[in-house]
């Protein structure tokens, strides 16, 4: 008896310990954002030089987007949006506060590293 008391507590345990979370990791709650997220897809389908891409990171715990390009004789201004495609901000003011920041699109043929 005190066995199946023991063989009880150890599959408990088990299945206490698994997960059904998958290690997806979501970006404005759907799995391909440049894909998933039309403005995001129109966004980046506008872009045409190998110097421009797409980042995404967390501000104040929110996904969002925002634009850069790596050509050293380009001048530009970054607008950061959220994933509604609204404009939150200019990306130089709210940079400082970006956490979780990764390259989310880049094109094939990108001249950036």
């Amino acid at each position: 008896m005190f066995n199946w008391l023991i063989y009880g507590v150890i599959l408990l345990a088990v299945l206490c310990a698994c997960s059904d979370d998958n290690d997806t990791d979501f970006t404005c709650n759907v799995n391909d954002p440049v894909e998933e997220l039309p403005w995001l897809n129109d966004w980046v389908n506008s872009l045409t030089d190998d110097y421009e891409y797409i980042k995404t990171a967390k501000y104040l715990g929110n996904d969002v987007f925002y634009y850069v390009n790596c050509n050293p004789t380009v001048a530009y201004v970054s607008f950061t949006r959220n994933c509604e495609g609204e404009t939150i901000g200019n990306t130089a003011e709210l940079r400082s506060e970006f956490t979780q920041d990764r390259i989310l699109w880049l094109p094939e043929n990108s001249i950036c590293n």
